[in-house]
């Protein structure tokens, strides 16, 4: 079995692309892949676990053998490092990061970083982020991971975030080498990762965190060989999409140019499912470029291809539930812009395809008036075509009135039309 996948994506996306050639071809006994431009050398990872290894001035005690099990080395530590390692306290974890008191509030593993914050999410005030060596999309369940003073090969890089004062971008500053780390994995139990962790840090302020956390496992992974689709993850979407594309190859070869407007959503009610959607460019067999759009639904608690969408369909006429009167407006304005636009289009350009579409709402309940305006290109480099659609709301819900003119414009203060 032969695949020449020849591929120009990120490189989360090309490892994915590699994960699913070797799941497949390991199927078969065998396999062989072509990289076009770059080599492959940064996926070893994924088929080598290389723990942290420990440095320190005192002499090093031999390295363990090989785990049987896994084939994989476990982290060297010699017996200075292993006398001065600190004890980790059985609390919350807490410190000190960049002088400001640290309360571990969240916590997550990720594609192999530790991330642990002071706030939500992206709005973390203070954040330490630990990118460790293991295997892409691996979670390190009972893994430890120690340094002292001169990281070895492999180590940890540790990340520092931080907001100050009247900046939006958070401020950040590496760390690889010349820090203590003691981080100790327990074993994985309903999505969560318990872990302890001692860090110190060289920086002027002596940055430090010590003590427990229990760290949510977000993203795409692989369990057991297979791949974990119940995961939220884009990661999740690319994946699914490109082995639905692959099992259509009979030649079995695939150029992957791009995939794009990855996204996945949470359901607008309790008895809906969550809804995803991605949109990938290819060629087989060094022919002409295809688009092809999946629309995705977590059923089951798993994802799935629900729909596949041609490049002359928009993702927006076509959603897995049509919007109705008690549906946001946003959402029946766009559904509406793009049923219009999609008609007109086929009728008076039957061939073309929709590039980089768009959609943009404002609407008004006050005066019952709301404006999509529409984007779109009907060639991969062409110039954008952009459109306003004047809605109102009637008795049964939002209808289109017309089109706006280029010069016109609505003033949703006073609910007129006027010019631009």
């Amino acid at each position: 079995m032969a695949l020449n996948l020849k591929m120009n994506l990120d490189k989360k996306s090309l490892i994915q692309i590699v994960v699913l050639v070797v799941l497949i071809a390991v199927g078969a006994g065998a396999y062989f892949m072509q990289q076009g431009g770059g080599g492959l050398d940064f996926i070893t990872g994924f088929f080598e676990s290389k723990p942290a290894t420990t440095r320190a001035p005192a002499a090093k005690a031999q390295a363990p053998a090989a785990d049987k099990k896994s084939g994989t080395t476990p982290a060297v530590v010699d017996a200075k490092a292993k006398a001065d390692a600190p004890a980790i306290p059985a609390a919350p974890a807490k410190g000190q990061i960049h002088g400001k008191p640290f309360v571990v509030e969240n916590s997550s593993i990720e594609n192999g970083t530790l991330t642990l914050s002071l706030g939500k999410d992206a709005s973390a005030d203070l954040e330490v982020r630990l990118m460790l060596s293991t295997p892409p999309w691996e979670v390190p369940a009972g893994k430890n991971f120690k340094v002292a003073g001169l990281a070895g090969t492999g180590a940890p890089q540790i990340i520092l975030a931080w907001k100050e004062d009247g900046q939006n971008a958070p401020s950040e500053q590496k760390f690889t080498d010349k820090y203590t780390l003691v981080l100790e994995f327990g074993q994985e139990k309903d999505k969560k990762l318990p872990g302890k962790i001692s860090l110190s840090l060289p920086d002027e302020v002596k940055s430090n965190v010590a003590g427990t956390f229990k760290a949510d496992i977000k993203g795409f992974r692989i369990v057991n060989g297979k791949p974990d689709l119940t995961a939220d993850s884009v990661d999740t979407l690319q994946y699914l999409a490109f082995h639905e594309l692959l099992k259509g190859d009979s030649s079995n070869t695939m150029e992957v140019i791009a995939s794009r407007d990855g996204r996945y959503t949470q359901p607008e009610s309790p008895n809906m499912n969550m809804t995803g959607y991605l949109e990938v460019e290819y060629r087989v067999g060094g022919g002409s470029s295809q688009i092809q759009r999946f629309q995705f639904e977590k059923d089951g608690g798993a994802w799935k291809i629900a729909k596949t969408l041609n490049a002359n369909q928009l993702d927006e006429a076509h959603p897995l539930h049509v919007p109705g009167p008690k549906d946001p407006p946003a959402k029946v304005l766009a559904y509406l812009a793009a049923k219009k636009i999609e008609a007109d289009i086929h009728k008076k350009y039957p061939k073309k395809s929709f590039y980089e579409p768009g959609f943009t709402t404002r609407y008004s309940d006050k005066f019952k008036i709301g404006v999509c305006e529409t984007r779109y290109k009907l060639e991969p480099a062409g110039e954008a075509m952009k459109t306003a659609y004047l809605f109102r709301q009637r008795a049964g819900g939002w209808a289109l009135d017309r089109e706006l003119g280029k010069n016109e414009k609505v003033n949703f203060d006073t609910g007129s039309i006027g010019k631009r």
